[in-house]
């Protein structure tokens, strides 16, 4: 599976690295297409992670505390991986600049890949939430005032975003909600660049479709 293939990855492109496995790989039945691969690795250096795990990073978070750098990432070919990293910071690119709602999309898709509805609809409802304060703005620009007494023509929006919410729920809700937000972005930024292939990726890796 993938994520035996990655582990390999990251040890040959970290050949003085200390890394141990954790998490589900531990557990060989139960891991599957949708699992991430948890690694601790300790390094003398800094070291670049999209150099370290062969493949630019879509979405991620990252959190420094004390010695360890925590760094949860979405790969643009569909892989998920979870880093705690010692001895040194993990070197990460610039942020794409909707990289919370990915990392949320991403998370959302495999929750709903496995079945998870609780968690994979409030993920997915905090998505559409800010799909609809990006056409809350949209329209507060429209109109020339964010005092709106009346609808305004961008109102039937909210009945686009209610139209996901059905059911069977699984990783196609989450791309949907995506999607809808990179509209919604897109209007208020017109230079915005949607990344629905990261997304597709995940989903396509996850139902077994990318290898």
């Amino acid at each position: 599976m993938w994520q035996g293939d990655t582990l390999s990855t990251l040890r040959e492109a970290l050949p003085d690295a200390e890394i141990e496995v954790y998490g589900s790989m531990l557990e060989p039945a139960s891991t599957d297409s949708w699992s991430d691969l948890d690694v601790m690795v300790r390094v003398t250096s800094p070291v670049s992670l999209e150099a370290a795990l062969g493949a630019p990073l879509w979405a991620w978070q990252s959190v420094q505390d004390g010695d360890e750098h925590v760094v949860r990432a979405v790969l643009d070919d569909g892989r998920r991986v979870d880093l705690t990293i010692t001895g040194a910071e993990g070197l990460l690119p610039d942020q794409p600049a909707d990289n919370d709602i990915r990392f949320d999309a991403a998370l959302a898709a495999v929750t709903l890949g496995r079945g998870s509805h609780l968690i994979g609809l409030h993920l997915t409802l905090g998505i559409i939430r800010e799909s609809l304060v990006q056409w809350m703005v949209a329209a507060d620009r429209q109109e020339g005032t964010a005092h709106h007494p009346h609808a305004t023509a961008l109102d039937d929006r909210a009945v686009d975003e209610l139209s996901l919410l059905r059911v069977p729920a699984g990783p196609a809700t989450a791309r949907a909600a995506y999607e809808h937000y990179c509209a919604a972005r897109a209007a208020v930024e017109p230079g915005f660049v949607s990344g629905l292939e990261g997304l597709d990726a995940v989903i396509a890796r996850g139902s077994d479709r990318a290898g």
